[in-house]
């Protein structure tokens, strides 16, 4: 995997730790379908959300009470 940089407030390159590498890699091999966001505070990745969708290929009927 290519070394990712991001850009620090004072717009010094720096390296992203590789907890944070690993995790986007597994997200990306893991959600079929959704998506990732990436949450930065002051320059720095503090968190990592993964939103996916279940698809199914047929219609089932709701059941009512």
């Amino acid at each position: 995997m290519p070394n990712l940089k991001s850009a620090a407030p004072n717009d010094t390159p720096e390296i992203l730790p590789e907890e944070v590498l690993d995790a986007l890699a597994r997200l990306v091999r893991e959600v079929r379908f959704g998506s990732i966001e990436i949450v930065v505070h002051d320059g720095r990745i503090t968190q990592i959300e993964r939103r996916e969708k279940l698809r199914f290929s047929t219609v089932a009927p709701l059941r009512t009470g």
